[in-house]
């Protein structure tokens, strides 16, 4: 799966790597290569992706042409619409069109507040000593079906990852494009860039560390729209918040 894979994406550089050779930070410099975990998973994706529209790399361009259209409000209201569709929501939250990012959060946050106080959404920012995977040959080992290889992503653009190896569009996971225009966002906002994928997983590198509580909470509630398990490891989203103004790694998985 891994040749076929790389086969499909022959209009893009690709390096295999031997699993145990692989490091973090990745071997490369002032240009970015997402590490990616073949499986036979992103391969059907990739194949599927291909029939769409008689070849891989005109569907690539419909989704990123797709992805472009869209705001992040529209991003996370597609990433929560599992959610916020299914759950009768008071009239200042309809229609979800027009909601705003935080009004989407506002309205999560009543949902899962609507049996009993939610203590993991609490903000009061708690110092954290947790820390997240990163992608180095341990991570890769524990997740690998045939190896793995770099892609080196388009420059100024690696938000397109998503829509080059198409993961997601299952159970909570948001479709490539709805992942590609979130990840827009967050590298023009913050230089946020994808740098290692599998068939579940998205590892995000910053390249500056949010330096405000009120920048943190703002992107923890962000993250929590676009995968409510980034929370698993934490006890509170204020804690998840702390976290990210002491890391560049964010970590994004779905079940």
């Amino acid at each position: 799966m891994n040749q076929d894979m790389r086969s499909l994406l022959h209009h893009y550089e690709t390096i295999p790597v031997h699993i145990g050779d692989i490091t973090y930070p990745a071997p490369f410099e002032a240009e970015h290569w997402l590490l990616v975990i073949p499986s036979e998973n992103l391969l059907e994706m990739m194949e599927e992706t291909a029939e769409e529209n008689d070849s891989f790399d005109a569907t690539v361009q419909k989704n990123v042409a797709e992805s472009e259209s869209l705001t992040l409000a529209d991003g996370l209201r597609r990433s929560i619409a599992w959610l916020l569709e299914y759950n009768e929501l008071p009239a200042e939250y309809q229609p979800l069109e027009k909601l705003s990012t935080d009004q989407l959060y506002a309205a999560y946050r009543l949902l899962q507040e609507s049996e009993e106080p939610l203590e993991l959404l609490d903000e009061q920012m708690v110092t954290t000593e947790r820390t997240l995977p990163v992608p180095d040959a341990h991570w890769a080992e524990y997740r690998q079906e045939d190896g793995a290889f770099w892609l080196k992503l388009p420059q100024g653009r690696e938000y397109e990852a998503p829509v080059i190896i198409p993961m997601g569009g299952y159970n909570e996971c948001p479709m490539p494009e709805v992942q590609s225009a979130i990840l827009r966002h967050w590298q023009q906002q913050y230089g946020a860039y994808p740098i290692a994928v599998s068939d579940s997983t998205w590892i995000v590198r910053t390249d500056r560390l949010l330096q405000t509580d009120a920048d943190a909470l703002v992107v923890a509630r962000q993250h929590v729209l676009f995968c409510p398990y980034v929370l698993e490891n934490f006890d509170t989203l204020g804690e998840y918040a702390s976290y990210l103004k002491q890391h560049d790694i964010w970590y994004f998985w779905w079940d």
